[in-house]
């Protein structure tokens, strides 16, 4: 069976999942972005070069996308085409999946599905009529998806993404905290607090901010805000960076995306990750804040149904409005709340490494095949 992925490649989900599913599979992924095509071996770019070409001509470039996307469906004779994070675009792309007879898997992450306007949501309707599975990383963002459209039920999967950074997390654990502190060019004797974990608005960076800059002076004095901006929006990235110039608080802005032992160091110098998204569907991110030991701080209105009845815990407020209070509290008594984090570790690896959860994709495209 050939496989191709089409995903965002600065994010872990596609490259980890090509990986996990190349030991059974021929598995290719395509960067929607740039049309970088990644193989067994090195990265090839001749999509990417035609395409940087093309893309001058600003308003016809998504339409030049979507058309070599298209050649190397068709020349690359894939058995089934993996489409990550639905865009309404990816209907130009349904003669020619019929026309060649290519099975279709589209991966909601969640976000597609929740901050589209029921217009895009309608827009987005040919595209799960045609599929022949769609994915969804938790029952409740299915059971969503199943209620707005009335349909799809059938072909609707619970596919969560595994963590390779869990295992990251694991090799770094006895690493001392101090010097990944060093490293990261973080304060080694201040509790450290991460507020999200990108730069786009759903973070709610400037609530969060609000929120700092409410707590008691002496108790935000031992503390420093760090701030991951490493991708996102880069318009929102320079009014959250222009907004932290004006604080009375300590902090640091990550810029710089981390990959496997980085990345793990940030979940492992941290002490409290605060999740203030708008809507989500199964934050990874979060998850590794977890297992290394965090204390979270999130939301009530986030689907998380499936951590609470594993047992996690955490610190959920209402609304962002409540947030200053709660951020007062648990850093007045951070060890009392680190001490009760002790189950977490165990219930995160149980529902996200991916040696949990590889089977579940692989039923899925063997299954669209049958």
């Amino acid at each position: 069976m050939k496989i191709l992925i089409i995903a965002n490649s600065t994010l872990v989900f596609g490259k980890e999942l090509k990986e996990v599913l190349e030991k059974e599979m021929d598995v290719m992924l395509l960067d929607f972005e740039h049309l970088y095509l990644f193989g067994h071996e090195e990265r090839d770019d001749r999509l990417s070069r035609r395409f940087s070409m093309l893309k001058r001509l600003p308003k016809l470039s998504m339409l030049f996308r979507i058309y070599l996307i298209g050649k190397e469906i068709k020349e690359g004779k894939y058995d089934v085409v993996n489409i990550h994070y639905n865009r309404w675009y990816y209907r130009w792309l349904l003669p020619l999946l019929n026309r060649t007879g290519t099975k279709l898997v589209v991966s909601t992450y969640g976000s597609d599905f929740y901050r589209a306007s029921d217009r895009i949501r309608n827009r987005l309707r040919p595209i799960y009529e045609q599929a022949d599975a769609v994915t969804f990383t938790n029952i409740l963002t299915k059971e969503a998806f199943v209620n707005f459209y009335g349909d799809f039920g059938y072909k609707s999967y619970v596919c969560r993404f595994g963590l390779k950074t869990l295992d990251y997390i694991d090799r770094n654990r006895d690493a001392n905290r101090r010097e990944i502190r060093r490293k990261l060019g973080y304060a080694t004797d201040k509790i450290i607090v991460t507020c999200g974990y990108n730069a786009t608005s759903a973070q709610q960076h400037f609530q969060i901010i609000e929120a700092i800059e409410g707590i008691e002076r002496d108790l935000k004095k031992r503390c420093q805000f760090i701030f991951p901006l490493t991708y996102g929006d880069e318009g929102y990235k320079r009014k959250v960076t222009a907004a932290l110039e004006k604080v009375s608080f300590d902090y640091v802005v990550l810029e710089d995306f981390l990959y496997a032992d980085d990345n793990a160091y940030v979940k492992l110098a941290s002490d409290v990750m605060v999740n203030m998204l708008e809507t989500d569907s199964f934050s990874g991110s979060m998850q590794e804040f977890l297992y290394a030991d965090n204390v979270v701080i999130t939301g009530k209105w986030l689907p998380y149904g499936t951590f609470d009845d594993a047992g996690i815990f955490w610190h959920k407020i209402e609304s962002t409005q409540e947030l200053g209070s709660t951020m007062q509290n648990v850093l007045s008594s951070l060890e009392n709340s680190k001490q009760k984090t002790g189950d977490n570790r165990t219930i995160i690896a149980s529902l996200s490494s991916w040696k949990r959860n590889a089977e579940s994709w692989k039923n899925v495209f063997k299954g669209v095949m049958v």
